[in-house]
């Protein structure tokens, strides 16, 4: 049986043609494939986008109507330096200006600029300049109620007479209006929706109007139950109890003649001599007054008819003042001697910032009252204009030069890399002379930092600093610069000192780690307060607070830093040490050239976790008594102002840690990007 011979076929047709399998999809088919490919993929998309739109809108809502931004924009410098001392703030902007100098040329060397972040970032800043003066001449300025009245006006236990003499500040060439609150005496309705800042009397009727429209919505609401037949016999009985102990109050507008008297209105200047006055009542056009000059005014105010009334005064450009002190620190004066620290204090405007320093005007040798915030809060849901106009314009007038002198000295470290590279880089390495640069002034940047932050003693430039007095985000970089600097060496040695073949060295430095990760942080914050002083009682002062913070971090970060950099010595193989050994190398040559940059590149991600991690632990350091940034929010939301604040202003703070979270992250992955620590063909 012989093999079958194979056939041999020619075919004469052209092979089918096969379209390219497509690399890029739309946005519609990368949708269907990635959120809706299945029901329950589809369900869980909508319901996440339905979570997250609602959320947004939710968290806008209470910040343009509800949230109180004041606490924010009236202790930024707070947040940011603390109480650092007055007139020593241009050292922390030479330092931020220096460290913005080295971040842009440290993004030349190792890096390029994209030009839509570059974009943005100038539009950005073009906004910050253009969108105050535009909300400032756009937008019509809030309205502020103040309340005249020869009676007292009562809500439940609350009663409240009006001042007949209340002082403000004003610019010059400023207008006042006053006039009639016609809109809001209208009925109890309209009262009650009194939007705009107001006197506690003036909130006080708005009260009483919101509890009696209450008691005759829940009287209707009693009525109705009772009318029909949905209730058992206990919820009868229940609900008739209640409504025989409801009583329908009178009108508020009818009560206290809202509106019905005229008023006379002076306005006087600091002397208390009269600039302008008039008599209004509710037919009266808007009475007009210009300021001659910067300073303090009184806005006098009575009922000109003999019968008890009360009126609401509807005003543009008074509005309520904050009052801050600070405390200066003793100067040479010109004849040689010392003036002894005092304490200043400073009257700002809450709506634009406007401040003065000149005592209030007295009578009878008291301090007239003025329009302070804690009683002429905002009343209302604010509307969106008044948000624009009183809480975000002066919010962005305060951030936009810094920002803008940040974003300059960026941009010339960037291009001065550019010029050094251009100048004095040949060959295969165009970047070299831009990289050493760069990474000098990154090295810089700590003992640049503490020597304008501290200062020296007897130093009549840099004149030594009271570290009580560092605070906010200040100290929080600080003790975050110092857990990072410091900590690194020493975990790197704990690290190898644990795989050490020395007993005593490898158990010395197990038995440090462990104990040290054992114990929380605030343990070891604690530890430090107490225990240092023992060692060098030189350092039981409350002027080293601050250093024994710094060594409670380092010492902490440290023990944590070690088993990341340990972990990765354990990942390279073992065959790499001993290829080193058969070349001759010595033990310290293999640890620092071959098994230490490995080991530091393959932990990047948990380093950098551990320094944020760090950034954010700083905060416990408020638990101590130092007043970091989480301090200073305690410390904001304190004060009578700003009660009620809490919200807003770990809101804030929230970002603010945010954004140094986020940046830490990102150099991370440029770093892990570059390829450092990665062996390279030379």
């Amino acid at each position: 049986m012989t093999a079958r011979e194979p056939i041999n076929r020619v075919y004469t047709d052209e092979p089918l043609v096969k379209p390219p399998p497509m690399l890029v999809v739309g946005p519609l088919a990368w949708a269907q494939k990635n959120l809706f490919r299945t029901w329950l993929d589809a369900l869980l998309t909508v319901g996440g986008v339905l979570l997250i739109v609602y959320t947004v809108t939710t968290f806008i809502t209470w910040s343009v109507r509800w949230a109180n931004w004041f606490a924010i924009t009236f202790s930024l410098r707070q947040f940011m330096i603390g109480r650092f001392e007055l007139g020593q703030e241009w050292r922390l902007e030479w330092m931020a200006l220096f460290i913005a100098f080295a971040i842009g040329l440290a993004l030349a060397a190792w890096g390029r600029a994209q030009p839509v972040a570059v974009l943005v970032a100038v539009v950005l800043l073009a906004l910050l300049f253009a969108l105050p003066p535009v909300f400032a001449a756009v937008l019509p300025q809030p309205t502020a109620y103040y309340t005249v009245s020869n009676t007292a006006v009562v809500s439940g236990s609350v009663r409240q007479e009006p001042l007949e003499r209340v002082a403000f500040t004003g610019r010059a060439g400023e207008t006042i209006t006053l006039r009639v609150a016609v809109d809001t005496g209208v009925n109890d309705a309209t009262l009650a929706q009194l939007v705009g800042f107001g006197d506690a009397t003036a909130n006080t009727l708005r009260n009483a109007a919101a509890n009696r429209l209450d008691t005759l919505a829940r009287i209707a609401e009693l009525e109705r139950q009772l009318a029909g037949d949905a209730i058992t016999a206990n919820q009868r009985a229940q609900f008739t109890r209640e409504l025989e102990r409801l009583q329908a109050p009178d009108p508020v507008v009818d009560t206290y003649a809202l509106n019905l008297q005229p008023v006379n209105i002076a306005i006087l200047d600091a002397a208390l001599q009269p600039v302008a006055q008039t008599t209004l009542d509710a037919q009266s056009a808007p009475f007009t007054v210009e300021l001659p000059a910067d300073g303090w005014y009184v806005l006098e105010k009575t009922v000109a008819g003999g019968e008890p009334g009360v009126v609401l005064l509807a005003t543009t450009g008074i509005y309520p003042t904050l009052e801050r002190t600070f405390t200066r620190r003793a100067e040479t004066l010109p004849d040689g001697t010392i003036a002894a620290p005092q304490r200043v204090s400073q009257y700002v405007r809450m709506t634009d910032g406007f401040a003065l320093g000149d005592r209030r005007p007295s009578s009878g040798g008291q301090d007239l009252v003025y329009v302070n915030i804690i009683e002429n809060q905002y009343r209302g849901d604010r509307g969106l204009s008044d948000y624009l106009r009183v809480y975000l314009g002066p919010f962005m007038s305060q951030i936009s030069l810094p920002l803008l002198l940040l974003f300059v000295s960026g941009a010339l470290g960037y291009q001065a890399a550019r010029l050094l590279d251009r100048r004095y880089s040949r060959g295969e390495k165009p970047r070299r002379t831009s990289q050493r640069t760069a990474a000098w002034l990154l090295v810089a940047i700590p003992p640049v930092m503490f020597v304008l932050v501290l200062g020296f003693s007897g130093s009549t430039i840099l004149p030594q600093t009271d570290s009580r007095l560092w605070g906010g985000l200040l100290l929080t970089v600080l003790l975050t610069i110092v857990g990072i600097l410091g900590s690194f060496p020493l975990g790197v040695l704990l690290a190898l000192g644990r795989r050490s073949h020395l007993p005593v060295v490898s158990a010395t430095c197990t038995l440090y780690i462990e104990l040290v990760r054992g114990v929380p942080l605030i343990t070891v914050l604690f530890m430090s307060m107490l225990l240092l002083p023992l060692v060098n009682p030189a350092l039981a002062g409350p002027d080293t607070a601050v250093y024994r913070a710094m060594v409670a971090v380092l010492l902490f970060s440290a023990a944590y830093l070690a088993e990341n950099v340990r972990g990765g010595l354990q990942s390279i193989p073992h065959g790499q040490e001993e290829a080193a050994k058969a070349l001759g190398l010595a033990g310290w040559q293999i640890t620092l050239y071959i098994m230490l940059p490995q080991a530091l590149r393959a932990v990047i991600p948990a380093l950098v976790g551990q320094f944020i991690a760090l950034f954010k632990d700083t905060s416990l350091v408020a638990i101590v008594g130092l007043i970091d940034l989480t301090g200073i929010a305690q410390a904001v939301v304190a004060q009578t102002e700003f009660l009620g604040t809490r919200r807003e202003v770990f809101v804030f703070i929230s970002i603010i840690y945010f954004i140094f979270s986020y940046a830490m992250a990102m150099v991370s992955r440029r770093i892990e990007a570059s390829g450092s620590g990665m062996t390279r063909r030379i």
